[in-house]
């Protein structure tokens, strides 16, 4: 009796993909990471991260397929995650300045950019928390008009605000006033005295009035 091999076509296991949402990644995202914003862009980008099911791509979990099966093919499973990977790499380069976009050219996957943007930016944000403390402590109004003495503070609390360091607006109130020269005195013991607690956009009316 003949005897008859049939080759068998080899069955590729095909792993569960994630559809993204294409219309998401065709829309740029309002805040763009830079050494001040790295609180807000992390907040947006773990958000639309989630919300999209990219979470296994970004943080490992996900792991790249071989390349070839044992056919030496090429293994459509490898296909498709790059594919996607890819997708979802570029959408974090829409979501960077230029400056920080230098900081992970060459990475070939989306994990591997974004644990390069944590790790610098989490090594970075003590020193700049330094550096933006000291200019709040340091700010004075000088020949400043009030309104620039005003917006110069503001824009740093701002930036304090975030990279995770907001300053309490009691905080803001003192140093606005230690600041002032010593033409402002009365204005200044004026407002300490009070027994109610100001808040500081009144404190910002009554400087500006007597500016």
């Amino acid at each position: 009796m003949a005897s008859s091999t049939q080759t068998m076509p080899e069955i590729v296991s095909s792993q569960v993909t994630p559809t993204l949402n294409m219309s998401m990644l065709n829309h740029p995202l309002p805040i763009k990471l830079d050494r001040d914003n790295r609180i807000l862009w992390h907040t947006q980008m773990e958000n639309v991260i989630y919300a999209n099911g990219f979470e296994d791509h970004i943080e490992g979990l996900r792991p790249c397929p071989p390349k070839t099966i044992s056919t030496g093919e090429v293994n459509p499973d490898f296909l498709v995650w790059r594919r996607y990977d890819r997708m979802i790499l570029s959408w974090i380069y829409s979501s960077l300045t230029p400056d920080v976009m230098g900081q992970i050219v060459g990475l070939q996957t989306s994990h591997e950019a974004w644990t390069a943007l944590q790790r610098s930016f989490s090594a970075s944000t003590k020193a700049r928390t330094m550096q933006l403390r000291l200019a709040f402590q340091t700010t004075k109004k000088g020949s400043l008009t009030m309104m620039e003495y005003i917006q110069k503070l503001k824009h740093i609390s701002d930036s304090l605000a975030a990279i995770g360091e907001p300053v309490p607006e009691k905080d803001q109130i003192l140093q606005l006033l230690s600041g002032l020269g010593a033409e402002y005195n009365p204005i200044v013991a004026s407002l300490t005295a009070r027994d109610d607690d100001i808040q500081l956009h009144a404190v910002h009316s009554i400087l500006l009035t007597h500016e």
